[in-house]
């Protein structure tokens, strides 16, 4: 476990970081966001984009056709009720929601289908690659 991933879970727990912090830098490390150019975000599903398979080769394509490479992207699983704790974790330049249940209001996020849903509903995939031209933009 990581330095990072202790401080999150000891939040989590409500746990104060002058009980944990052996320095100041440690405290501030727990304030730095983690950068990524885009932040693919879902909620927990069967068919997860966060595990290999079907649906992350799909997501992957998705996303290399607007010009983003796999080490551009971080996809996570998230609770509708922590999506803002958990997008405070993060400096992304993007926020591509794909469940409709996340709802996300900034100039930078967007919502579209999931990959296991576009998957099973070829009508879906307009739709997605149109959210998708519209991410790309963003990203320039």
């Amino acid at each position: 476990m990581n330095q990072l991933e202790r401080i999150n879970y000891l939040e989590a727990f409500d746990v104060p970081a002058f009980l944990y912090a052996e320095r100041a830098d440690v405290i501030t490390a727990s304030v730095q966001k983690i950068r990524v150019q885009c932040l693919v975000i879902e909620v927990p599903n069967a068919q997860s984009f966060c595990q290999t398979g079907k649906t992350q080769d799909f997501l992957l394509k998705m996303l290399s056709a607007i010009g983003l490479q796999k080490s551009d992207i971080k996809c996570i699983s998230v609770e509708n009720n922590n999506l803002t704790h958990t997008l405070g974790q993060y400096d992304a330049k993007v926020v591509l929601s794909m469940s409709k249940g996340l709802a996300l209001n900034a100039n930078n996020h967007f919502v579209t289908h999931h990959p296991s849903d576009i998957l099973t509903n070829d009508t879906l995939k307009r739709e997605a690659w149109e959210v998708l031209k519209k991410v790309q933009v963003c990203l320039k």
